[in-house]
């Protein structure tokens, strides 16, 4: 009897795959969606189908052996958002998120991780103040250490870099 093992990923598309994971775990509007559960008792899991969503709309692009157009996943964004979640954006939020994924996408297929890496050294930093402050918070139980445990979501920051490899297709 043989077993059949799932096809290997590329690591550019590995990357590129942990890269959308990272930033829509920043986007504030999607984060109030699954803290609130507005995509009802799935929510969680339509979430993880987003990643899946939006990697596959990149491999249709690069299918066609396309530039991806901000245009046209800002628009697939909205239609997540709205239909999953039932949030109609009004903040222009899916602008931003759009133009750090193409960043990401780009840097991915050239074999470039600075900005995946960046985003994932900034989840472990807040992952790490998270339990420094949940430690905090419990030794002075009762005191007033909101402030602590804030930060600021900050804006994703983007580079232009318009490579054209095939990298990410799969082996």
């Amino acid at each position: 009897m043989s077993t059949s093992a799932k096809p290997k990923i590329h690591p550019n598309k590995e990357a590129f795959i942990e890269g959308v994971d990272h930033v829509l775990e920043k986007w504030t509007a999607l984060s109030l969606a699954i803290t609130n559960m507005w995509g009802g008792e799935s929510t969680k899991e339509k979430r993880d189908n987003m990643v899946d969503e939006i990697v596959e709309h990149f491999d249709g692009v690069a299918a066609k052996k396309k530039t991806p157009e901000a245009t046209d996943l800002e628009d697939l964004l909205l239609d997540i958002m709205d239909e999953d979640f039932n949030i109609s954006l009004e903040d222009q939020s899916e602008k931003e998120v759009a133009k750090i994924l193409i960043t990401i996408y780009t840097e991915c297929r050239a074999g470039n991780f600075s900005t995946v890496d960046k985003l994932a050294d900034e989840r472990d930093a807040r992952e790490a103040r998270g339990s420094e402050n949940s430690a905090v918070q419990k030794s002075q139980a009762g005191g007033n250490i909101a402030a602590a445990g804030q930060e600021s979501d900050g804006e994703f920051s983007a580079t232009d870099d318009e490579s054209d490899s095939d990298a990410m297709d799969e082996d």
